[in-house]
């Protein structure tokens, strides 16, 4: 009787397994409608996943939105802005051939006559999915090539800290192999088809930006000559680090990244919140002496947890305390647990302290990369970033310049991380309603202007 409670609660556990497996389960995302559409005026709209089953359409004057499937034919419909669904104001029907293939849309608008409606033509990129080494591991890859005859120039996006499949969910990429730029993006280790263990490690990640260049500089489509680079928030830190190891990259676009350390960008988080709330350099000070012995547990090893213990007591009773607590900053993700400490401090040393090497080097100095650099670089902030210190870069990159380093910029003032435009709630909430107008063509425009000074430069026509 014993032994049959016991098999008979085995199996009610494993049941109780599969059921919590079963639900909590991802849904394979849908890449069918994934690519390149051209409407009869000549306006391009990319399209990619929003996660499994939505996807999000740009425009290239910035112009997005979300569209929701309403059935298993094709059909999906959205209204205005990031994320809204209704009033509906897009109706999209995707059209296949005989064979099941995607060749085009049609676009309904209402509310909207300066946008295209009407049917479009899937642009015919070809697409090839493949695996490459890197060290022992084997990461995922997608090779996107333009319409016509090879070699083309090639840009590889370098991921922000996302931890989902690139493969599966970038799209951006079509809009250059659409304009004659082949694009090859990659699964980061540990995310989407790829193997390895998910990190934040600048120099392991570089590594795999590497490996990813070696690969496609190798294929025959490719122009090895011509690979260029485009780091994206996180990747802005990663993209230079691979270029300086490589040594062969044309240029480097990077988008609404950093130029100062990690600690920097964390400190910019609870410096922006306390703005925010109207405090100044007196509170700013407070904080920045409790971020420093959390800097001395965090990144270098030191056993000061009675004295952090000491400082978080004697600033809960400061009027800044809550806004900083709930700040994008590693003090508002211990403190913002409301945890107590002997639970944090496992969790920071299995997050930061237990690898070799660490989870994310918080101490690295992308200035001192940047100093031995002469690739062209081209660099793209927003003005009111909330998650990345615009100024503090600027002010970084502008001392690089002094030392005739071949870095430019530009600032978007009204735009947020991601370059995007928003408008914002009486209780500070900003809500997204697209990109910035003309940040999609800048890109376009950098690469072109550099490939073109690397063909007077090659004597090339």
């Amino acid at each position: 009787m014993r032994k049959k409670i016991v098999w008979t609660a085995v199996g009610l556990l494993l049941l109780a397994g599969v059921a919590w497996f079963a639900s909590n389960r991802k849904e394979p995302t849908d890449t069918r409608y994934t690519g390149a559409y051209r409407f009869e005026d000549g306006t391009l709209m990319v399209v990619g996943p929003r996660d499994t089953t939505d996807l999000r359409f740009k425009l290239m004057n910035g112009q997005t939105g979300a569209l929701w499937p309403t059935d298993k034919n094709g059909n999906f419909e959205g209204g205005e802005g990031w994320a809204e669904r209704e009033p509906v104001t897009n109706r999209v029907r995707f059209q296949r051939d005989g064979a099941g293939h995607v060749t085009g849309l049609t676009w309904q608008r209402s509310g909207d006559d300066k946008s295209p409606s009407g049917n479009a033509t899937r642009v015919p990129l070809r697409e090839e999915m493949v695996t490459f080494p890197s060290g022992k591991l084997k990461l995922r890859g997608k090779l996107i090539l333009p319409e016509g005859q090879g070699p083309f120039p090639v840009m590889i996006p370098v991921h922000g800290s996302e931890d989902y499949s690139a493969v599966d969910h970038y799209s951006d990429p079509y809009i250059y192999a659409a304009n004659g730029i082949a694009a090859f993006v990659y699964d980061k280790r540990g995310t989407g088809g790829s193997t390895g263990t998910y990190t934040a490690n600048f120099d392991v990640l570089s590594d795999d930006t590497v490996a990813a260049v070696q690969y496609v500089r190798k294929r025959p489509e490719i122009d090895g000559d011509k690979v260029n680079l485009a780091g994206y928030s996180q990747g802005g830190w990663i993209a230079p680090l691979a270029a300086l190891k490589d040594g062969h990259i044309r240029s480097l676009f990077v988008g609404f990244g950093v130029a100062v350390p990690v600690l920097g960008e964390d400190r910019w988080g609870y410096v922006y919140a306390l703005q925010q709330k109207g405090f100044g350099d007196k509170e700013i000070a407070e904080m920045d002496s409790i971020a420093a012995i959390i800097g001395d547990i965090v990144d270098r090893g030191q056993n000061r947890w009675s004295d952090f213990a000491h400082a978080l007591k004697e600033s809960r009773s400061k009027p800044w305390f809550e806004t900083a607590k709930h700040s994008d900053s590693i003090f508002g993700m211990i403190v913002g647990t409301d945890m107590p400490l002997w639970v944090v401090r496992p969790y920071l040393w299995w997050k930061y302290g237990r690898d070799d090497p660490p989870f994310i080097d918080r101490l690295y100095d992308p200035v001192q990369t940047l100093a031995k650099l002469e690739v062209p670089s081209l660099w793209i902030f927003g003005g009111k970033d909330s998650s990345a210190p615009t100024q503090w870069s600027v002010d970084a990159l502008h001392k690089l310049q002094a030392d005739n380093k071949p870095i430019e910029y530009f600032i978007y003032p009204d735009a947020e991380h991601g370059i995007t435009r928003f408008k914002q709630k009486d209780d500070g909430e900003r809500v997204t309603l697209g990109y910035e107008e003309g940040y999609f063509r800048q890109q376009l425009e950098w690469y072109r202007k550099q490939l073109e000074w690397y063909r007077k430069q090659s004597g090339l026509q």
